[in-house]
């Protein structure tokens, strides 16, 4: 009984102690919770206990807890061997970020607004100084045929004028300084003027008006349409031959202009009366006369103006620009009575058309007014355009 005992002891001494070498270790399979031999070795006998002594109690490995190792972190590649999407490893900052301060701010280049000049009103049926709503032009494209005179200087005025058939005295310019107009419409030539004799206007007359600040509208009453309206008109119609007639006066309204100071690049204003648009032949005849007309002073190096009623010569231009004619007027002055003053609210004008500088509205006729001590009867006229230039 005690050997029996002592042989499961040296059995279970062999089975804690695990296989003895690499040799042994494949004569032992794995079953279960431990290890049973498959084939025992040469000497081993299964009854009998070994001896204390025996080599293979001797040789066998004593079963230890594994050994746990630390994990190193890889030392970092090379920059040269980073890969290009890597970011660079940021180095820490010994000293203390410095506060970031605001970057000044550039200051913008404003554009400066054009000014437009303060519109004073006149006394007795005064016209308002706003503008109307529709008193706004729109941008146009270039009309065909049309040049500037001779690429010469231009001078605009824009604000409240009078124009009268008989020029004002000095003084009296000098006395009506205290109205709100500062312009003037003078009847310079033509052979249908009506005051031919004008006793003030020359030379002198317009240079000193010049140094008070006045700014001179050149009218030029030459030859009327045919089927002129006024019956006072009517002996100074167009002839047979209207394009070399509107030539002929052309070369004097620039020759009289001249003789009276007015530079190259001053406007000069031809008035065609009302006339019946609606015949035909007539309206082809005056068309005529007024392109020749307008052509001859802008080759002069002057600026072709056209006064007329707004419902017979304004209109019949504005038909003409429409059919592309050419050689026409480059300012448009519209008589249109008892309105407000609106430069682009005349409904047979295109509000694309002559602009911008070249539009005179004459709104009110044959009336009076008082200033500075001295009384005249006038037409007014708001004015955006080019006038004289005196020298």
């Amino acid at each position: 009984m005690i050997a029996v005992l002592t042989a499961l002891a040296s059995l279970c001494g062999v089975l804690v102690a695990g296989p003895v070498s690499v040799a042994e270790d494949r004569t032992y399979g794995r079953t279960g919770d431990g290890y049973l031999p498959r084939t025992l070795p040469a000497g081993v006998n299964p009854v009998r206990p070994l001896p204390v002594d025996s080599p293979l109690l001797r040789t066998s490995p004593v079963r230890t807890a594994p050994v746990r190792v630390p994990y190193k972190t890889p030392p970092e590649p090379p920059a040269a061997h980073r890969p290009a999407t890597e970011p660079k490893p940021r180095q820490p900052r010994t000293d203390p970020p410095r506060p970031q301060q605001p970057k000044p701010r550039q200051p913008q280049a404003q554009q400066p607004k054009p000014q437009q000049p303060k519109a004073q009103q006149p006394t007795g049926g005064r016209p308002k100084a706003t503008k109307p709503k529709a008193d706004r032009p729109v941008a146009e494209r270039p009309q065909a045929g049309e040049a500037k005179a001779g690429g010469a200087k231009r001078k605009i005025f824009q604000g409240w004028a009078f124009d009268r058939c008989q020029a004002p005295s000095v003084s009296t310019m000098r006395a009506w300084l205290a109205s709100p107009y500062r312009g003037v419409g003078v009847y310079f030539g033509g052979r249908g003027r009506h005051c031919k004799h004008q006793r003030h206007l020359n030379r002198s007359w317009l240079r000193e008006t010049k140094q008070m600040g006045w700014n001179v509208l050149p009218i030029y009453v030459g030859s009327q349409s045919p089927c002129v309206i006024a019956n006072i008109k009517r002996k100074f119609t167009i002839g047979g031959n209207a394009w070399a007639q509107g030539r002929q006066e052309a070369r004097d309204a620039v020759s009289q202009a001249r003789r009276l100071g007015m530079a190259p690049g001053s406007a000069l204003y031809l008035d065609m009366e009302a006339y019946r648009l609606g015949q035909h032949r007539c309206a082809r005849t005056t068309l005529a006369f007024v392109r020749s007309w307008s052509r001859e002073v802008r080759q002069q190096n002057y600026v072709p103006g056209f006064y007329s009623s707004a419902n017979s010569g304004v209109r019949h231009m504005e038909r003409a620009r429409k059919a592309g004619e050419r050689d026409l007027p480059e300012v448009m002055w519209f008589a249109r009575w008892n309105v407000p003053p609106s430069l682009y609210g005349e409904k047979w004008l295109d509000r694309r058309a002559w602009h911008p500088h070249r539009r005179i509205h004459q709104y009110a006729g044959d009336v009076t007014e008082r200033h500075g001590g001295r009384r005249l009867a006038i037409d007014r006229n708001r004015v955006d355009a080019p006038v004289a230039i005196i020298r």
